[in-house]
This record gives C-alpha cells, structure tokens and sequence, in this order.
C-alpha cells in the first residue's frame, strides 16, 4: 500500500506541475580553448530561490547584480521552493549536494534520470526531490524567471562572458589534463556561479556521449558591478582540481575495500581535513591524489620554482602530508607511459603508496606542514612603514661586483636617508650581520648577492627574485627589473624590514622619483615604471602575493 501510494503522489506533483508549460531557458555560454564557461539558468535560480529561503552563504562582493535578484523575487518567497529547498537542506543535504541535484535538472527545471542515490536519501527520499524540482519550475513560471535570464539580464551575463574569454585566452588547461591522464572527457564545463559564497564544485556526469565534466566557481573579486574571473593561482588551481576529481574519483573509488587498511593514516590529519570538509578517508585519499597532480600539472605550465612557491606551497600548509609520497609514485607513472597508458591502468599501483607510509614519514611532513606556515606573523608593514628617526638602520651591500655602481649606490642611499631624517644610521651588510637588530626597523639596498645581510634572509619573502625573472603571483620576465618589498624583521615580527633590490646593482638608484613604490607590500618596476604592484595575504597560515 506505501508503494502504491508513493507512486500516486509522483504521479500527482508530475502531472500537476508539468501541465504548464514553461518557455525553456536558455544559458550563456562561450567554449575558449577546450572549456565550456557559461552562466547556467539553473545555478543563478538556485541562488534567489536560496536567497529567499535565507540561505547565508551569498558573495560579499557588492554587485548590483546581486540586490537585483534579491528584491525583483522578493515577492515569490512565499512560493513552495525557498520552504522545500530548506526543508531539503535541513534533512540532511551536504554543501555540494544542491548543486549536484541542479545538474540532473533541464533548462525546463524537470529532473532527469541518474541523480545519484545517496543524494536522493539525504535530500529525505525521492518525493521529496520530486516535489523540490517541482517546485523550482513553479517558481520558475510563476516569477516569469525566463525573461529575468534571458532579457533583463542578457547584457549583464555576455559581458561577464566576453571578458572571460579574453582573460582565458591563453590558458590551455584541457590540453594538460588530456595529456597527463592519458584520456579525454565529452566536454569540460565551467559554470560561473556569480551570487554564491559556499564554495566551489567538481562533478563527472555521464551521457550517451561519454563524460562530461563540470566545475561550479565562485568569485569574491569584481570590478565595478562586474564580477571577475580571471586566470589567478585561485582559479587555476580550482579549474585542474575540479576538472581533475573527474579523472581521479571513478578510477580510485573502485579500491575503497583495499583502501580500507590505510584508513588509520587519516588521524594524524583528521582536523585539518574536517575544517576542509573532508570527514573520512576515501574522500581524503582522493584530495591528496588531486592536489598532488595539480602540481604536477602546474610545474610543466609554469616551471619548478613558481609551482613550488604557489600551488606546492598551499598544497603543504593546508596538511596534504601524503602528497610528497604521491608526487614520487607520479613521478614515476610519467616516466612510464610504454607500461602505462593512462592514469586508470595506474590507479591499481598508485594506491600502494599508501602503504609505504610510516610513523617517521608522518612525522617529517607534520614539521614540514609547521616549517611551511608563517604562524607568529599577524601583519606585513607597508614599506612605508619604518620609523623616521634614529631606531632605524639603512643596511648598504659591501660585496657588490661592480664597485664603481656599489659607491653610487651609497651615494643615493645617503641621499635617501637624508630625506627622511639624518638621525637614520647607515651601516654596511656586514656589520648588520654582526650586530642586534631586533628592536630595530631595517632598510637594506644591494642586490641579493651582494648585500651579506640581504642573502641570508630574503628567502624569507614570498617573492622570489633571479637574474632573468621576478615570481610574484605570476611570473615577471626581464632583466633590468627593481624590487621594493616589505616584510617584517628576521628577529622580531614586531618590527619592519624594507628591501630595495634589483637584478643589478646599477637599477638600485632614484626610488625618491617613484611616488607608489612603498604603497604596496611589493612593487616591481622596470626604469622606475611599475610592472606588477600588490599585497601579500594570508592564506592557510602562509603570506603569499594575492592568489585572487
């Protein structure tokens, strides 16, 4: 009797909302080098369904875009679906589960076959997803949502479209992700999501055609009321890993029983996986295998040292201590392409790295994660922010190779001194090296190797300077360029470091005629004209240039 009438109330809310007809919306796409970037009709009402409903996870970025579509359907929240989309939430669906379940809906907000069983179970059971996607339809009809997306807002979304394709003009990620796994994939889709704040998304979908994979990306930058996508560290990296999980999930998952006796390496690991969102070990095994092929992938798109300063860097401080053991098993799987084809043929081995794992490994890489963070320093000063007065030390290299161009250097450095305050000491790297600095803001000049003081802390720095390029948040070739950075003093994170560098000795003069040099936490400049400008922030307890 529950069958028969479980299936009469199918029938009934079928039926019932399918009867009107809605105009089928259409989404905004653009296909740039492989990938399928486009605004989905699905996604975007999702969002003021959930707005209404008062989901709390909303961008902070101010765009007007976003009030629009709270007050033009802020007389539709009494529909069914902000009640139902709450009351599915609060039965037990996980963050990613909504978006998952909006992929198995069409542009007419039916559902179609295939939305995966534990997503229907944890939503509280097929009637209820039913009734949700129903629902959606209404609120579609009713509002006139149709004319919303493909009217009202048209100008809106190709704008967002057009200058995503110029940005991702040159980036050919689908190219490495197809090299690297061995495989192809139907289609690569990257949905923008412009109203959400709750994170982003990775799904494999499976069609007639073959697989289709899908990364759902939010963005909290803008300019003016246009939200931005550009090809930062950030989006990069979740285009890869999203694209990736596609590859990586099916061919893993399948060994959950042999996987099983690894499942004590989750607990060293456990608190920062649950503050990621990863509560057990098979989801944890396939982020580490994820993550570790990203910077496989980032180091063959932008060399060693920027892969290892960015991507490999982040990848450490958020606790993926099993990757260095992945990335030599990859290592590995690169080198023997006549044995293995693709990734899939090499799961089976992939796997068995986990069981190479010990008690000192764990313990290594838990110093390394420690190592990696910068957990005493709470605030970068500008280079500005020195003190003017005798407290201060100017520190002048001494071992440049061209001494003619070093006393130059001084001479402007004593110039440069004299503009601020004659009481500012001025003492050469040596005698910086020799004496205690700690209660003191530093100034230091010289190029790395030739300022003592200079090239035994500027590794400390996330910006990464040598003789042909700068690496910021991106990579600035040349040879003639000039560094002003900030950080704060080797012996007390209370006080302030400032460096004016260059690739050469004779670039190290005339910063008095640059007025934005000391406004940012780094300033690259070539003739004293800035190249690349901008902060460091704090990303897993590590200071980075910005990765947004």
């Amino acid at each position: 009797m529950k069958y028969i009438l479980k299936i009469a109330t199918l029938i009934f809310f079928c039926t019932n909302f399918t009867s009107v007809k809605a105009t089928e919306i259409k989404p905004y796409q653009e296909k740039v080098n492989g990938i399928i970037y486009s605004i989905d009709p699905r996604i975007e009402l999702y969002n003021i369904i959930a707005m209404q409903a008062g989901h709390p996870g909303m961008t902070v970025s101010n765009i007007k875009y976003k009030q629009e579509c709270f007050d033009y359907f802020a007389k539709y929240k009494d529909l069914e679906a902000p009640k139902l989309l709450f009351e599915t939430i609060q039965k037990g669906w996980s963050v990613d589960d909504p978006m998952f379940f909006l992929l198995y809906l069409d542009f007419d907000f039916n559902l179609k076959i295939g939305l995966n069983q534990d997503i229907i179970k944890r939503g509280g059971g097929i009637e209820q997803i039913t009734k949700l996607a129903a629902s959606f339809k209404q609120f579609s009809i009713e509002s006139d949502f149709q004319t919303f997306f493909n009217v009202t807002q048209k100008k809106f979304y190709e704008q967002i479209l057009s200058n995503v394709k110029y940005n991702f003009n040159d980036f050919k990620g689908v190219q490495y992700l197809e090299d690297y796994y061995g495989e192809q994939c139907n289609s690569y889709n990257l949905i923008l999501n412009i109203n959400s704040g709750y994170g982003n998304f990775g799904k494999q979908v499976s069609s007639n055609k073959g697989i289709d994979l899908y990364a759902i990306v939010e963005t909290n930058t803008y300019s003016g009321n246009l939200p931005t996508y550009y090809p930062t560290i950030s989006i990069i990296d979740l285009i890869l890993h999203e694209f990736s999980h596609g590859f990586v999930n099916p061919n893993i998952d399948q060994f959950k029983v042999e996987l099983l006796k690894s499942e004590h390496l989750y607990k060293p690991i456990s608190k920062s996986m649950q503050h990621q969102a990863y509560w057990n070990w098979q989801v944890t095994v396939n982020e580490h295998i994820v993550r570790a092929i990203v910077t496989r992938i980032t180091e063959q798109l932008y060399g060693k040292q920027f892969n290892t300063n960015t991507f490999y860097k982040l990848m450490i401080a958020r606790r993926y201590i099993y990757a260095d053991a992945i990335i030599e098993k990859l290592k590995f799987y690169e080198n023997n392409h006549n044995t293995y084809k693709n990734f899939k043929e090499f799961a089976p081995e992939l796997i068995k790295v986990f069981d190479s794992i010990s008690d000192e490994y764990i313990k290594e890489k838990q110093n390394k994660v420690e190592h990696t963070r910068d957990t005493k320093i709470e605030k970068i000063p500008k280079p500005y922010e020195f003190a003017k007065d005798s407290t201060t030390y100017f520190i002048v290299s001494t071992h440049e190779n061209n001494k003619e161009q070093e006393k130059q250097m001084h001479n402007f450095v004593s110039e440069y001194r004299n503009m601020f305050s004659s009481e500012i000491k001025i003492i050469t790297d040596d005698e910086a090296i020799k004496n205690d600095l700690s209660n003191n803001d530093i100034v230091v000049f010289g190029t790395k190797n030739g300022n003592s003081f200079l090239k035994k802390h500027i590794d400390k720095i996330p910006i990464k300077l040598t003789d042909s390029y700068i690496l910021s948040n991106k990579i600035i070739n040349g040879t003639d360029l000039q560094l002003v950075t900030s950080w704060v003093n080797p012996f007390n994170e209370d006080k302030t470091m400032v460096i004016y560098t260059a690739q050469k000795i004779d670039n190290i003069k005339d910063f008095y005629f640059s007025a934005t040099k000391d406004q940012f936490h780094y300033w690259i400049a070539k003739n004293l004209i800035p190249i690349d400008t901008g902060n460091y922030e704090k990303y897993s307890r590590i200071w980075m240039p910005s990765i947004f």
